[in-house]
């Protein structure tokens, strides 16, 4: 029964079960001055459920906005009793950090379960350490891992480029990192002069965009951007485009529109089409360092030239009857 005029009582505890049946984002919490320490005395099972009180920016109704807290067995959180004096139905409103300090006992209750699962936070605060320290400070965190990519080569032999580093800079209290328990990280920096934005995935993928506006996006494994309409891309620079595999383009119809078209390759140059033409406003030179050069049809092979001007054939040998 909830009871609004009479005392209002305040508590504190922690959690031990999120697993809530109804799923409504209810926690059992062990509450300081109400609950026995002691598990055989008071199990986990027979604590009362937590609600949750969310933020009037989100709307909690129907699956609009934020319905599911981020409560970890072991959270430090703080409420009321709905029911006053009677102690029976508690309502969490906030939780609270602290300093990773004492060794656990699983016997009894107030723990954090999670006190040993990541022992670069022993004696240290709960904040977390990308908002604390720069990368590579922070022990073997993810973000401190990444591998960029060095001299990838170009179309161009002389021209490569480099992967930009992450230029994290953290300055508490300005960086803003949520950590899922899998290890997905968004940072919003507002660190000066370092201010940048990164969404990390637990495997290595990431985007981040540089305080200059540079945007890095890298996928560990297959990478797929579809667009069910029209799809526009402007590079005010150099666009390369590097595949250590093949590069495939379809499409009902390809233009190209330049100042210049350049071919290097290795190997073959082949061309199937039904119609080849070839257009030129000034000269067409066509050699071969090979032992021939044909030109062949099924039917008749046409050497057309207007204007009045000659046709010569210079060689060695030239043989106008061949078989």
């Amino acid at each position: 029964m909830i009871n609004l005029n009479g005392d209002f009582v305040w508590w504190f505890g922690v959690v031990e079960d999120i697993q809530d049946p109804e799923k409504l984002g209810r926690a059992r919490v062990r509450i300081s001055g109400y609950h026995s320490p002691d598990l055989a005395e008071l199990p986990t099972v027979q604590l009362p459920w937590a609600h949750p009180v969310f933020p009037i920016t989100t709307a909690v109704n129907r699956g609009k906005g934020l319905t599911i807290p981020g409560l970890l067995p072991g959270s430090h959180v703080f409420g009321f009793f709905l029911d006053g004096t009677d102690a029976q139905q508690p309502v969490m409103m906030g939780v609270i950090g602290g300093i990773n300090s004492e060794q656990n006992d699983p016997s009894v209750g107030f723990m954090d379960p999670y006190d040993k699962a990541n022992e670069l936070y022993d004696g240290k605060p709960d904040t977390n350490l990308l908002a604390l320290e720069p990368p590579g400070t922070a022990g073997d965190r993810p973000t401190s891992n990444k591998t960029p990519l060095e001299e990838v080569e170009t179309a161009l032999p002389d021209l490569t480029w480099n992967e930009p580093e992450s230029s994290a800079n953290p300055v508490y209290p300005f960086n803003k990192v949520y950590e899922s328990v899998s290890g997905h990280i968004i940072e919003v920096d507002d660190s000066p002069n370092a201010e940048r934005i990164q969404i990390y995935h637990n495997r290595g993928s990431f985007i981040e965009i540089h305080p200059d506006g540079t945007t890095v996006i890298k996928s560990t494994n297959e990478g797929y951007q579809i667009t069910l309409a029209d799809h526009n891309m402007f590079v005010a620079g150099t666009l390369n485009i590097s595949a250590l595999g093949n590069v495939n383009i379809k499409a009902s119809n390809l233009t190209f529109k330049g100042k210049k078209a350049n071919f290097e390759l290795e190997e073959d140059f082949v061309v199937n089409c039904k119609n080849f033409q070839v257009k030129s406003t000034e000269n067409i030179d066509m050699a071969s360092s090979g032992a021939e050069t044909k030109i062949g049809a099924s039917n008749e092979v046409k050497i057309v030239n207007g204007g009045g001007a000659k046709i010569k054939l210079s060689g060695n040998t030239i043989d106008l009857n061949g078989p």
